[in-house]
């Protein structure tokens, strides 16, 4: 018998109202495909993935790729930004979008720790997991972390340094890249209204605070991982890889030479192939 490949769909977005706001989606890829749910990192939202998506479905996989809540086009409810939250919401998301087999996840920094916990919580919607620059504690490399933990001064400081300075950081990193195009999306979310009290919470509610024991019962559940890091990645450094290692033997690990943390931004056709190839297998 010859199976023939179906032929790939055009790309859809729409917005789903869930239970804690609404949540804006966007689909790729044909129905009968085997599916892969994109978690991109804290404050850039699903276009993060936009120069790695068409990799990926040329491989013949079916893309979801949402915008967590605070982030790009979803809504930015006033609640509590933490793991619960995005667990919660990417579980509704697959049951609005009628996803009733297991996904495989592609997550980003935030995303990957967030695709962690759902696999845990729910072992059985999930397949398989590749983890890029995975979050394990971003909030100790940081001297302000705890001072944003403080009432008032917290605000102050999220509006008057911490915003400003990821304006500046993300036009630095993402300015060349499609002649800046992704720093311009970046800097449309960053005017728009909750996008520091979002980003506040998280950081208040340990959202990129210590995910240790997240990773421990990732090793516990079984699935098969796969966790990459650019080895010049100033942001997720070679011993928390060290770290994720231990914390979960069975993973699989590749380091991309040369590769800073905005990989599959950067040098998705570098990135795309380790990610298909082991999906794949």
């Amino acid at each position: 018998m010859i199976h023939r490949r179906e032929p790939a769909a055009k790309a859809s977005a729409r917005t789903l109202q869930l239970s804690d706001g609404d949540v804006y989606v966007r689909t790729t890829g044909g129905s009968n495909r085997p599916k892969i749910l994109l978690l991109h990192g804290a404050t850039v939202p699903g276009w993060e993935f936009d120069r790695i998506v068409p990799y990926l479905v040329n491989a013949g996989m079916s893309i979801i790729c949402p915008d967590l809540y605070g982030h790009g086009a979803s809504a930015r409810p006033t609640v509590r930004y933490d793991h619960d939250l995005f667990v919660r919401q990417v579980t509704e998301l697959l049951d609005a979008l009628q996803v009733d087999e297991p996904v495989n996840i592609l997550g980003h920094s935030l995303g990957a720790a967030i695709g962690v916990r759902l696999a845990c919580a729910e072992p059985t919607r999930v397949s398989r997991l590749v983890l890029t620059a995975p979050l394990l504690d971003f909030l100790s490399q940081q001297p302000a972390g705890k001072l944003l933990k403080v009432p008032l001064l917290g605000e102050l400081m999220i509006h008057g340094y911490v915003k400003p300075m990821l304006l500046r950081r993300r036009a630095r990193r993402y300015g060349p890249i499609e002649d800046g195009r992704f720093a311009r999306m970046f800097a449309a979310q960053y005017d728009q209204p909750g996008f520091g009290r979002a980003l506040l919470s998280l950081i208040r509610n340990g959202g990129l605070g210590d995910q240790r024991d997240c990773y421990e019962l990732l090793d516990a559940q079984g699935h098969q991982t796969l966790i990459l890091r650019g080895t010049d990645d100033e942001i997720f450094s070679a011993a928390q890889l060290a770290t994720i290692g231990r914390l979960v033997p069975r993973a699989q690990v590749a380091e991309v030479p040369k590769l800073g943390h905005s990989m599959m931004m950067t040098h998705p056709q570098e990135v795309a192939p380790l990610i298909t190839e082991y999906l794949a297998a």
